[in-house]
């Protein structure tokens, strides 16, 4: 209903496009760069000079900039799906920057800004406006109903966002909602998740966790391989010794200028991998960190019996965690797909857990049959008889 689904799928291929095209153009140009300047070792006002340098360099920065514009999009992409998922589960119709930035952990500045970027490729149907003095996203028009499957009583959305029925007390919810012309339900399948984390989690969580733990241990290890060659072919580099005794056993070898020009190249590439794998370690030991916080959140979910929980009850991966520390570790969680079949929202002015919230759209509620033909408030399923909206406008 949010999404620019066509332009989307149309980015995803080009930003694929644009990361292995920069990929390439960075290696080639700085292979070639490393080349020019073995050979002309000693020369680098020849080497600054050379027809290619330019080029290379050209080529090099458009590599940068396809790199950075590609990541950029991919992660506007990832915001785009997380806004739109949100919108989906509101009922108001108008949601408050601050109750975006609580739930993203943003400033609402920003949350301001990229929604205003977002409407011009990724996403449709809101608006960014001022109501009463208070700047808001206006969302499409909706009209919805809120009802307990198990006694089928009409709930207001307030007693929904509690997750237990004012009547029975079952915690079986689901609304049905009507915008735009398409028909969707908001359902939870909180018994699927009962004592099963699994539920809660990635797939192959565990495999996940050895696989990074065994990426970091190859890491580190190549790290300090080159490292320990760097050093070593620095130390040789000025090492007369050395160079005497490759210049009378090498025949390739015809001056001490080429011998250090061949040791100058292998402690460039040593460099530079070095500099590859710093950051991928990094970003390894972040991702161990956060599977290790997706497990323990998945734990306390599978244990949980209604579908709305409060953010600050989530236990802590590190009883030295703050709070804000801690919902910032689970919105990566679930920002990296770590977490599924929960969302962080804010309902009656409290920050929550969803849990199992499911969001089923242009099917029948009751027996999951397509929704054909024109959707309205009076509509009924053709195949189950069912009256899928009996809806109320919203205020």
């Amino acid at each position: 209903m949010y999404l620019k689904e066509k332009m989307i799928r149309f980015l995803k291929i080009r930003n694929v496009i644009f990361a292995v095209i920069s990929i390439f153009n960075i290696i080639t140009s700085t292979s070639i760069l490393i080349s020019l300047t073995k050979y002309y070792w000693g020369d680098f006002d020849t080497v600054i000079h050379a027809k290619a340098t330019p080029s290379c360099v050209a080529d090099i920065i458009i590599g940068i900039i396809l790199l950075v514009i590609s990541q950029k999009s991919k992660r506007r992409i990832q915001d785009a799906n997380f806004y739109s998922g949100y919108f989906e589960g509101n009922l108001d119709g108008y949601i408050e920057y601050s109750e975006l930035a609580e739930v993203t952990g943003q400033t609402e500045k920003k949350v301001k800004k990229q929604l205003s970027s977002l409407s011009r490729f990724y996403m449709k149907n809101y608006e960014l406006k001022t109501i009463d003095g208070t700047e808001q996203i206006a969302l499409s028009s909706k009209k919805y109903t809120c009802e307990c499957k198990s006694c089928g009583a009409q709930i207001e959305k307030s007693i929904y966002f509690t997750g237990v029925c004012a009547y029975c007390g079952s915690s079986d919810l689901f609304a049905n909602v009507l915008t735009n012309d398409r028909f969707y339900s908001i359902t939870n399948s909180l018994s699927d998740g009962i004592q099963k984390p699994q539920y809660y989690s990635a797939k192959n969580l565990n495999r996940k966790k050895v696989f990074f733990i065994l990426l970091l241990a190859l890491g580190i290890f190549t790290t300090i391989l080159f490292s320990a060659m760097f050093m070593d072919y620095m130390g040789k580099y000025n090492d007369k010794e050395y160079l005497t005794k490759v210049l009378l056993s090498d025949i390739h070898a015809s001056s001490f200028a080429n011998i250090k020009a061949d040791l100058a190249e292998m402690m460039i590439w040593d460099v530079i991998i070095i500099a590859a794998f710093i950051p991928i370690i990094r970003n390894r030991i972040k991702k161990i960190k956060h599977l290790h916080v997706a497990q323990i959140c998945s734990e306390y979910f599978s244990k949980c019996r209604i579908p709305f929980i409060n953010a600050s009850d989530i236990p802590s991966a590190n009883m030295l965690q703050d709070k804000n520390t801690k919902l910032e570790k689970v919105r990566t969680a679930l920002r990296y797909g770590y977490l599924k079949n929960s969302t962080l929202e804010k309902h009656n002015d409290k920050l929550v857990i969803a849990l199992a919230k499911k969001i089923v759209k242009d099917r029948c509620p009751s027996c999951a049959a397509p929704i054909t033909g024109a959707v309205d408030e009076h509509y009924r399923c053709q195949y189950c008889n069912n009256m899928i909206m009996n809806v109320i406008i919203k205020k």
